[in-house]
């Protein structure tokens, strides 16, 4: 098979949902390689506080344009196109869908298990510096952050 049938297979057999809702991160990384690459919308700012269970978006871009024409939708500050009903959600657009599988599977890639804070370790990472984290890098930065945790905790504790 040539590259470009496997590429309109996989293209094939991935729903092309016009909107989806993923109330918690764990929802939308059990989607990965089932969606169509779209962009996915969030607000960053809530993302940044609580990453696990902030609602992030899946809009089909055609049928944003649509609704964008019919008057359903409205261009926010920074140009993307949201839903009236969402506008005032603080969303931008945020990764697309293909970049977000990528930023998952490279630590897959790896054969070992990985969690969800490990994928919001690659995520921030991913969203700050343009660049992939690898499984072992995250793993790191996932213990030092428990590390700090525990020196926290008990400097805490002893106040």
């Amino acid at each position: 098979m040539s590259r470009y049938e496997d590429r309109l297979n996989d293209y094939n057999r991935r729903q092309h949902a016009d909107k989806l809702i993923f109330h918690t991160l764990g929802e939308l990384v059990a989607m990965c390689g089932k969606l169509h690459n779209t962009w996915l919308y969030t607000n960053v700012d809530k993302w940044e506080q609580d990453p696990l269970h902030t609602p992030i978006y899946y809009f089909n871009e055609e049928w944003l344009e649509d609704q964008l024409a019919e008057g359903q939708a409205t261009e926010n500050e920074r140009g993307d196109i949201v839903t009236h009903e969402l506008r005032d959600a603080g969303l931008q657009s945020w990764f697309e869908m293909a970049t977000f599988e990528d930023v998952v599977e490279v630590l897959h890639d790896a054969g070992e298990p990985v969690t969800l804070p490990m994928i919001v370790i690659a995520l921030k990472y991913y969203y700050e510096y343009d660049a992939f984290l690898d499984y072992d890098d995250v793993e790191a930065r996932l213990q030092l952050h428990d590390v700090l945790k525990q020196v926290a905790d008990e400097q805490t504790s002893e106040s």
